[in-house]
């Protein structure tokens, strides 16, 4: 991919499909679906999710711990993990990992070698399948840190869409096993192929108009304000809400993957598979949604502090039933994985928006937050699965999911409610773009006219026409563009490579001759000057 030819022809792909790179993503929660439903690896021998159990804990645990780790590291040594062949490497560990997985299977090396030995291959090919995933889903984290809110909540729904699509290939392929009840080969060609395609996906040079790892060209560095933390990347992060919602993503992730590792470890395999297929054609439905959602006219629906609130009300009425329902019921498994799903998506948007809004080193952003939550995934999977049962069968079960049912309620309306979740977006500096500012920017500001200067569609043209009329210099005009791509003064600073001082004297000024006083007003007044020239371009 580093010669010239190659570097050419990927640029050039990457260049014609914008969305590619991050469509590794996809794969990768393709690849984790598979993994921890069994289903492409588990043989006829498997009668209930104990060895779903296992692995799920080995490869979400060291994924867990490698992305806290990272987000200490010193910049230099992210950088050179961040490096095509370091992501590459780590996909091919976690090939390697899933091949394990496989060959210590029951109709492979099983019964060649004591199960002490197999038993603790298994688990090491789950931890390197977990390990090596944490470079590719880095990778993915600094490509969705570096795009504009409304097209990182679009490619991360075409991205579960891709998950949903890619699972529903592998489960649909026919069923030809190399040996008899083993896995068949659809499934392990998918098992072991996927890390890699994601890998590759993610390594693929980034399209024009997203800031690379979250930052635009270097600009002179700020003291951070205070109750905010100043990461290698120049970022500033509000230290005290970006705190609570790690606490919270780990004590929710902890919550409802114990309950469906109860319902795991002690259903049928069969019917964890029904369940996975069952939220995977959901999982369409809600990205398809989400994604026309984004595409909207004005982003009216991508309310995100209001779609928290409703996960997290949702998470505590199902926990809070299932003293009523039990844990068997054939509902529970599903729903809570559901839930579980767009908890999921909700954080990584979350996450890519606080790179983006703030230039927050996204190392620290998803590696702090997203490795809690993958331990917290862990934990809950262990606990689930090792110590409820016990609780559950010595009659402790209603005070148990009383307690859960109250932790989360405590997380999600005391320690990170819609106001803290108000207060993590809030601008770094006055003048600066709230995120509802940048989900209703237009989605094509930024997209399709690369970096600011570029391009000459009908944005170009509006942006010339606007700047005429209003008697703009050429320095305003610069200023006027990256204003109506949504940019803060900050981005403004980076982008056109000037002082912080210089972007908010430029700002004002632009304000004062068109009249405005706020960012949206002047995204309304582009998107009214690129709707006339639409309207005019007939007659060209």
């Amino acid at each position: 991919m580093t010669d010239g030819t190659g570097r050419g022809f990927f640029a050039e792909l990457a260049k014609a499909c914008p969305a590619l790179p991050c469509m590794a993503l996809g794969l990768w929660l393709a690849w984790l679906f598979i993994m921890c439903s069994g289903t492409a690896w588990l043989s006829d021998t498997e009668v209930n999710g104990a060895n779903m159990t296992t692995l799920y804990l080995a490869s979400t645990g060291a994924c867990g711990v490698a992305l806290l780790l990272a987000a200490f590291l010193p910049e230099r040594a992210r950088r050179v993990l961040g490096r095509p062949a370091c992501v590459m490497a780590g996909a091919g560990v976690s090939a390697a990992g899933c091949l394990l997985v496989i060959l210590v299977g029951p109709y492979y090396l099983y019964s060649l070698l004591d199960y002490g030995v197999i038993s603790v291959l298994f688990r090491m090919g789950g931890v390197l399948g977990g390990l090596g995933s944490a470079a590719t889903l880095a990778a993915c984290a600094r490509l969705y840190g570096a795009l504009p809110p409304r097209r990182a909540v679009l490619y991360a729904a075409l991205s579960h869409a891709v998950a949903a699509l890619t699972y529903f290939l592998v489960i649909g392929a026919p069923e030809w096993a190399p040996v008899a009840g083993g896995p068949s080969l659809a499934g392990i060609v998918a098992f072991v192929g996927l890390p890699l395609a994601a890998g590759a996906l993610a390594c693929l040079p980034a399209a024009g108009g997203m800031r690379a790892g979250g930052a635009g060209p270097r600009a002179e560095r700020r003291a951070p304000k205070e109750g905010a933390r100043e990461g290698a990347g120049g970022g500033v992060v509000p230290s005290v809400p970006f705190t609570k919602l790690a606490v919270v993503s780990f004590a929710f992730a902890f919550v409802m993957m114990s309950v469906r590792a109860v319902a795991v470890e002690a259903s049928p395999v069969s019917s964890t598979f029904d369940a996975t297929r069952v939220v995977m054609l959901l999982r369409m439905f809600v990205a398809t949604g989400f994604a026309c959602a984004a595409l909207g006219a004005r982003g009216e629906f991508l309310n995100f502090g209001k779609i928290y609130s409703v996960i997290m009300a949702a998470a505590v009425a199902l926990v809070a039933l299932l003293p009523i329902v039990g844990v068997m019921h054939a509902l529970l498994n599903p729903v809570v994985l559901f839930v579980g799903y767009l908890f999921d998506y909700l954080l990584w948007c979350i996450l890519a928006f606080v790179t983006y809004q703030r230039h927050a080193p996204v190392a620290r952003v998803y590696g702090s937050v997203y490795g809690c939550y993958l331990l917290g995934c862990a934990a809950g999977w262990g606990v689930g699965a090792y110590a409820f049962p016990v609780a559950i069968g010595a009659g402790n079960g209603l005070v148990l999911y009383l307690a859960l049912a109250l932790a989360v309620l405590v997380c999600a309306f005391v320690l990170f409610s819609e106001k803290e979740f108000d207060n993590l977006f809030r601008p770094a500096e006055k003048g600066g773009a709230s995120l509802d500012d940048l989900l209703h920017a237009d989605i094509l500001h930024g997209a399709g006219q690369g970096r600011a200067g570029g391009g000459r569609g009908l944005f170009r043209r509006a942006i010339e026409a606007v700047s005429a009329a209003h008697a703009l210099s050429p320095r305003e005009t610069d200023v006027l563009r990256c204003l109506a791509m949504g940019y803060d003064s900050t981005a403004t600073a980076k982008e056109l490579n000037v002082s912080w001082n210089t972007a908010r004297t430029h700002t004002r000024n632009v304000y004062a001759k068109l009249g405005v006083h706020s960012r949206q007003e002047v995204i309304d007044l582009v998107d009214e000057a690129v709707q006339a020239e639409r309207r005019a371009e007939p007659r060209r």
